[in-house]
């Protein structure tokens, strides 16, 4: 089916999407033609149809070719991700989902006086590259983040 992608700014496009594909990954395409991430993307389509369910599809929330959505670009609230150091030590940071990772490192830095440079972030058994979001490495609120050290050698 074909539906209008709208944005506060006048930018228009059009769409083709399967009724069967979930919001989640209507946000996503949406991203690919505007970088916005999705966890700034708020859906409307002005009938008070709910889009706050990423799981949803497109097909039950009752949508049909030739609809518009309009999307409203927010920033995302802070959510809470704890950090455990090799002490066993659980620190509790505010974060939000589009903070890159280089971001999140300075924290760090700031209250366990760990260098940057010394510091290896894994979550979810993934390490923490410099320059992405953590919202690429689905980090949500509650999220653990595992804190090694890095060590230098000479």
């Amino acid at each position: 089916m074909d539906i209008q992608i709208k944005f506060l700014n006048g930018h228009t496009y059009p769409l083709a999407v399967s009724s069967s594909i979930t919001v989640g990954d209507l946000k996503k395409r949406i991203q690919k033609e505007s970088d916005v991430t999705p966890a700034r993307q708020k859906l409307s389509n002005g009938n008070g149809i709910n889009f706050s369910n990423d799981s949803s599809t497109l097909g039950a929330l009752g949508l049909k070719s030739g609809c518009s959505l309009m999307v409203l670009v927010t920033d995302p609230p802070p959510i809470q991700v704890f950090l455990k150091n090799e002490k066993g030590q659980t620190s509790t940071y505010d974060v939000t989902p589009g903070e890159t990772v280089t971001a999140f490192k300075s924290k760090v830095h700031r209250r366990e006086r760990v260098p940057v440079d010394q510091q290896r972030l894994i979550c979810n058994g993934k390490q923490l590259d410099d320059g992405r979001t953590l919202e690429d490495y689905n980090i949500k609120s509650e999220s653990t983040i595992f804190l090694t050290l890095r060590l230098r050698g000479g």
